[in-house]
């Protein structure tokens, strides 16, 4: 084609540009129209995730042991023979106690039958509270209707029948390998406490109310006395009364609220900010007295006055790692728990022992009884609360009070003088006629100034 003049040329060259960019705008036109399709897409998918309820339910109290708290010492958290609840549900390692479990639920249906201890009826009453059952668990679990009210069932009424037959409440057979094999009860000791083994309490408690004898007379013994009772000769446990009103989770729950006993009403001054305090070593060589401090069922009220450090007895059995561990491990995942009561007694006894040294004094002094090591126990305690956070702080004013007097140069002159001059009569009376010659020539000094002038 011939062009005849530049008008033309120039016509032609906007015709083509437009006509290009026309098609441009269509393609964009296209592709905004396709990534607005996509973006509907991607906010309905979000949209149909979103939660209109928070992700853990108030009621949630029994959780898997973060990873961060699991790494100082797993076994401290895994059961060696019997699964309670789902976590550790149909473990191959754990299959023997499931036969035991059943013979257990058996011998409850079998001894005084009654309307209320027919098996229909205690699955209904547990399928009424399903929903409650599985919003205490920390996590969703992955289980029919019928499975899980099962397992509920089953292993809520092998806890029941162990409890009263450990109180003999209701007799045990001679041939029980629970009671009758040496290994087994402490076993079930250990795995009954485990924070990842727990049941929800609304399921023993009704499951208990209801295979009772005598349903028209109060029971004799409370499900938390009877659970308290297994627990205390095996463990640090030192009473099996509750104060006040303990709103039970969980077994795990009841022994942490034992423990408090009646320091939960004590008015403290509880601070998200705290100072260490020297060891048992440091403190003694400034002064600081110990004591024994018999409260009876309070291990956690710890006192310090006129330099006087008071603790209560605490005996660490061999399982009481994996107990503090655990108990621990409940305060720090549960965000009900505002005060980390057990956390804090562990951030106290860490400072405190440093050493075998100390851990031999606290031994001397009665205030730690064990069948561990020294050695052990010094171990045990250095690396108890690792990774935690004790959130706050119910020591805050015994650690400042423990500093200030240890800070206190006047103190330790005390304590020298009392270490290296009065630590027997002979140095006393060392002492005395090293003053009285020190006296005698002063006075002989100034008399002969006297003289002089």
């Amino acid at each position: 084609m011939v062009v005849e003049n530049v008008n033309d040329l120039y016509t032609m060259l906007i015709s083509h540009r437009g006509g290009n960019v026309v098609a441009e705008n269509n393609a964009n036109a296209q592709t905004s129209s396709g990534n607005g399709h996509e973006v509907e897409l991607i906010a309905s998918s979000i949209r149909g995730k979103l939660h209109k309820q928070p992700p853990l339910p108030a009621c949630t109290c029994i959780f898997r042991i973060p990873s961060v708290l699991r790494r100082h010492n797993e076994k401290a958290f895994l059961p060696n023979l019997v699964s309670i609840g789902p976590f550790h549900h149909g473990q191959k390692n754990l299959q023997v106690m499931e036969e035991i479990k059943l013979w257990y639920l058996y011998c409850l249906l079998d001894r005084k039958p009654t309307s209320e201890t027919r098996l229909e009826y205690l699955v209904e009453l547990i399928r009424s509270i399903e929903q409650h059952c599985r919003d205490c668990y920390g996590e969703k679990i992955d289980m029919s209707s019928e499975k899980f009210v099962e397992m509920m069932v089953v292993d809520g009424c092998f806890i029941i029948e162990l409890f009263r037959k450990y109180a003999r409440v209701v007799p045990s057979n001679k041939d029980d390998p629970v009671f009758y094999t040496l290994w087994m009860h402490s076993a079930l000791i250990n795995d009954l406490f485990l924070l990842e083994n727990q049941l929800p309490w609304k399921v023993l408690d009704c499951l208990f109310h209801h295979t009772r004898e005598n349903n028209d007379k109060p029971p004799a013994y409370s499900l938390s006395h009877l659970a308290l009772n297994f627990f205390r000769n095996s463990t640090f446990l030192q009473s099996t009364q509750l104060y006040g009103k303990s709103g039970s989770k969980h077994l795990l729950h009841i022994i942490r609220h034992s423990l408090l006993g009646s320091y939960t009403q004590l008015q403290l001054t509880f601070k998200s900010y705290w100072e260490p305090i020297p060891s048992v070593t440091e403190l003694l060589q400034a002064g600081v007295q110990f004591k024994i401090r018999n409260t009876g069922d309070n291990m956690l009220d710890i006192t310090f006055e006129n330099g006087v450090l008071e603790i209560p007895p605490v005996n660490i059995q061999e399982n009481g790692e994996s107990l503090f561990r655990n108990l621990i491990a409940y305060e720090q995942c549960n965000p009900s728990i505002s005060i980390s009561n057990i956390t804090s007694y562990a951030v106290v006894l860490d400072n405190l022992i440093n050493s075998s040294k100390d851990v031999d004094f606290l031994i001397q002094k009665g205030i730690i009884t064990t069948v561990l090591s020294k050695e052990d126990i010094a171990c045990f305690f250095t690396r108890l609360y690792n990774d935690t956070i004790p959130g706050y702080f119910s020591y805050a004013e015994l650690t400042k009070n423990v500093n200030a007097f240890y800070q206190d140069r006047w103190n330790r002159w005390q304590t020298i003088l009392r270490r290296d001059y009065f630590n027997n009569p002979w140095s006393i009376l060392s002492f005395a006629a090293a003053l009285m010659i020190l006296g005698m020539t002063f006075i002989q000094t100034i008399y002969t100034v006297l003289a002089y002038y």
